[in-house]
């Protein structure tokens, strides 16, 4: 009884192997799809890391700056004068400040202002208490 189901399916199976195309070398092509897919990977990831350091430079630098201002530049030199007086700097000078004689207090000189002359009133410290309390709510059950 297999017999004839047997011989059905080797037949189909045959007919079916014919049919198929004869593919040789199928290696080659995989390898260099495969190889192809790699270079793509890499590419895009490459191009994320120089796109995230492009964006991320400005709040970097941005960030490293301190908010003290910049540095004074150094007093300008003037060239050495031709008539060779050294008692006479090169370039006018201001008059000197005159140093402060005493430094401020560290507490503020405003007069003292004057006491109140009434206390204030009163404020009362606990809860005033009513004249004629509320009965306290009955108790309920609940079942």
């Amino acid at each position: 009884m297999t017999d004839p189901l047997e011989h059905l399916i080797r037949a189909t199976l045959s007919d079916l192997a014919e049919e198929a195309p004869v593919v040789q070398d199928q290696l080659n092509p995989a390898e260099r799809r495969l190889r192809a897919r790699r270079r793509t990977t890499a590419v895009t990831g490459v191009v994320g890391v120089v796109a995230a350091v492009l964006i991320a430079a400005p709040f970097a630098v941005a960030g490293a700056r301190s908010d003290a201002p910049p540095a004074r530049p150094a007093a300008p030199t003037a060239p050495p004068s031709p008539s060779g007086t050294a008692d006479q700097p090169p370039y006018p000078t201001a008059p000197p400040t005159p140093a402060p004689t005493a430094p401020p207090p560290p507490y503020p000189t405003a007069p003292p202002s004057p006491a109140p002359t009434t206390p204030p009133p009163p404020y009362p410290t606990a809860p005033p208490t009513p004249t004629h309390p509320a009965p306290p709510p009955a108790a309920t059950s609940i079942r």
